[in-house]
C-alpha cells in the first residue's frame, strides 16, 4: 500500500493528458482523481493545493513541450520529489517513447506514482519489483486505440449491441475516498468476518455477504485475473462518475457510460471488459448510445 510515509516525498508534481480535444473536458476529472489518492495516501489538503501541475491535450505517441516542462520542473526541486499520474498511459501509449521519457526523471530519482495502479516506477536508488509492467502497461494502450479504431470502422450500432444488460447499475460509491470493492477484498484476504467487515466498511451485513458471494463466483469462474479485472473497471468508472456534475448532459453521459458497460460490471465472466477509450467514447459520443425507443 503506497502512504506518504513510504514514499518520502514533499514535492508533488501531477502530470495530466488527453488524446482529443473531444476528451479534454475530462481533464478536470484526472486531476480529482489524482488529488482523491493523495488525499488517500495521507498528503494534508494543504500539500495536495501546494502540489504543481502539468498536462493538457497531447498525443500519446509525442514528446510535448509541456513534458518537457514537466520534467525540467522535477529536476529543478531541491527536495524529495515525485510525480504522480492517473496511468502510466498518461504519459505515453508507444512503450519505446514512453521509456526515453522517464530516462531523465529515473536517473534524477523522481518516481512516477500511477494512482489508478497503486504503483510506483523504479529509480536509480530504488529498484521496484514490478518495474518491467510499466512498459507492457503503455503497449496495451496502443492496442487498445487500434482496437477501437476497428470497432469504430464497423459502426456505432454494432457497438450499442456490445455489453449490454438491463436492470438496475451498479453503485459505484463516489462519494467515497476509497474504492469500497477493493477494501472488501482486502478485509477478505485478511480473513475479516462479515460482522467487522461490514462494521467497518459502514455496510450492510447484507451486501458485504452478497459482494463476497460474487467474489467467490468470480473466482471461481475467472481466477484472480478476473476479480482484479473486475476492480480495475470500478476504478475506471469511479473516477469518470466523480468528474461528471448534475447538469442534463452529465446525467445523461452518466446513463450512456453505465449503461454500455452494464454486462461486464453485472456478468464479467459473460462479457468482455472495456477499455479507458471505451469509456471516452461513451461520454464523448453518449447521444449515440441511448436505448432505442420501441413503437
Amino acid at each position: 500500500m503506497i502512504t506518504k510515509k513510504s514514499l518520502g516525498i514533499r514535492q508533488i508534481v501531477i502530470w495530466i493528458r488527453v488524446s482529443t480535444l473531444e476528451q479534454k473536458g475530462t481533464l478536470k476529472a484526472q486531476l480529482e482523481f489524482i488529488k482523491k489518492a493523495l488525499a488517500a495516501y495521507g498528503y494534508t489538503a494543504a500539500e495536495i493545493a501546494r502540489a504543481k501541475v502539468f498536462g493538457g491535450q497531447f498525443s500519446g505517441t509525442i514528446i510535448s513541450d509541456e513534458w518537457n516542462a514537466c520534467t525540467a520542473y522535477c529536476l529543478e526541486q531541491k527536495v524529495p520529489t515525485a510525480l504522480f499520474t492517473r496511468d502510466f498511459q498518461r504519459i505515453s501509449r508507444n512503450w519505446r517513447l514512453g521509456g526515453a521519457m522517464m530516462i531523465p526523471l529515473f536517473d534524477a530519482n523522481v518516481p512516477i506514482v500511477s494512482v489508478l495502479k497503486n504503483q510506483v516506477s523504479s529509480t536509480a536508488d530504488t529498484i521496484q519489483d514490478n518495474d518491467w509492467l510499466i512498459g507492457l502497461l503503455m503497449a496495451v494502450g496502443a492496442q487498445e486505440v487500434d482496437q477501437l479504431k476497428k470497432r469504430t470502422a464497423a459502426g456505432v450500432e454494432a457497438a450499442r449491441k456490445e455489453g449490454i444488460l438491463p436492470g438496475t447499475t451498479l453503485n459505484f460509491y463516489t462519494d467515497e475516498t476509497l474504492n469500497p470493492y477493493r477494501e472488501l477484498l482486502r478485509l477478505l484476504r485478511a480473513g475479516v468476518g462479515q460482522s467487522e467487515g461490514s462494521r467497518r466498511l459502514n455496510k450492510s451485513t447484507s451486501w458485504f455477504r452478497k459482494r463476497r458471494d460474487f467474489f467467490a463466483l468470480l473466482s471461481e469462474r475467472g481466477g484472480d485475473e478476473l476479480v482484479m479485472k473486475w476492480l480495475d473497471a470500478t476504478d475506471m468508472i469511479r473516477e469518470r462518475l466523480a468528474g461528471l456534475g448534475n447538469g442534463k448532459e452529465d446525467n445523461l453521459r452518466k446513463k450512456a457510460m453505465l449503461r454500455m458497460t452494464s454486462g461486464f460490471m453485472k456478468e464479467p465472466f459473460n462479457f468482455d471488459p472495456f477499455t479507458e477509450l471505451d469509456l471516452d467514447e461513451y461520454l464523448t459520443n453518449y447521444k449515440e448510445y441511448k436505448p432505442k425507443r420501441t413503437k
